[in-house]
């Protein structure tokens, strides 16, 4: 059973998120929405304490490091792909989301600041975040480097492991993915993402992020639409998504098709949950999620 804190979460979602990109024939400007999230972003959610940022600049983008003023000794390196539908970001809430994590599991902070859609559609932010991980490796070394991304910075964080599979570059220690959109040529089973309740996603507003993000590029693409890729060979994975989500369905496959190749991968699906639940961090759910990611993340870096 939820929580009552998931309870009321789903109700302001549904309410307030869910409409932000469905509003009919009087849409607002999806630049106008990124505009507003990042103000809304930066007004309600605090910074973390002691957490100072530093751009390394790449040849369309950025690659921002984040460092805690806390030293603790470092058993390696988070690479997070931020989430937004490709077209969105809030830097506030991701940092305190990869704060926590950093500081759970003693891992310095990388996150690639990727160009965004409809401006810059695919390929754009999938080159970004494969400069920025190369960035990395040539900073840090590939040793005990993490990957993680939530929704879209799921769906590109997979895309980059099956590129660095594809061009026999190193592969990070272990990959973790929250919520991932996995699937853009919606190849799932149709019935099952028309009746899902999702409080913060409606199928309009999915077909519109997609949509900005392939600007006439083909879906089946195993860099669009990962679930098409060959999913074998790759690092250990735990992925985490709630059952009230119209994108489920991807994370349940990617489960079952990663076990078919014979790969190591942990789905845990909680119940009632709304996209990308483990970035709230008021619900003991989240809080959960993120002892289980770290865990998962402990347990796989080499000592």
């Amino acid at each position: 059973m939820s929580s009552w804190q998931a309870s009321v979460l789903n109700t302001i979602l549904s309410y307030v998120a869910r409409p932000s990109i469905s509003r009919g024939k009087a849409k607002v400007p999806l630049a106008q929405v990124r505009k507003k999230l990042i103000e809304l972003d930066k007004r309600w959610i605090t910074w973390p304490d002691k957490l100072v940022s530093a751009a390394v600049p790449l040849g369309h983008s950025n690659l921002l490091h984040y460092a805690h003023l806390n030293k603790l000794p470092l058993l390696g390196n988070l690479f997070y792909v931020r989430g937004g539908g490709f077209c969105f970001k809030t830097p506030h809430a991701h940092a305190r989301l990869v704060a926590d994590i950093g500081q759970r599991c003693q891992l310095d902070i990388y996150i690639p600041d990727y160009r965004l859609a409809p401006e810059h559609p695919f390929p754009a932010p999938c080159d970004d975040v494969m400069e920025a991980y190369l960035r990395l490796i040539d900073l840090k070394g590939a040793d005990n480097v993490v990957l993680m991304g939530d929704s879209a910075g799921g769906n590109l964080a997979l895309s980059l492991l099956l590129e660095l599979k594809r061009l026999n570059l190193p592969l990070p220690q272990a990959c973790v993915l929250l919520s991932p959109a996995l699937d853009l040529a919606i190849t799932g089973d149709t019935e099952l993402i028309l009746a899902a309740d999702d409080p913060f996603f409606t199928i309009e507003s999915l077909l519109r992020l997609r949509g900005a993000y392939l600007a006439g590029g083909d879906p089946m693409s195993a860099r669009v639409s990962p679930l098409q890729g060959n999913l074998a060979g790759l690092p250990p994975l735990l992925v985490i998504a709630g059952t009230r989500e119209l994108l489920l369905q991807d994370s349940e496959r990617l489960v079952a098709q990663i076990k078919a190749c014979g790969g190591e991968i942990q789905g845990i699906f909680y119940p009632n949950m709304p996209h990308v639940f483990p970035m709230i961090d008021l619900l003991p759910e989240a809080l959960e999620a993120r002892a289980q990611i770290s865990h998962f993340v402990l347990s796989h870096l080499i000592r």
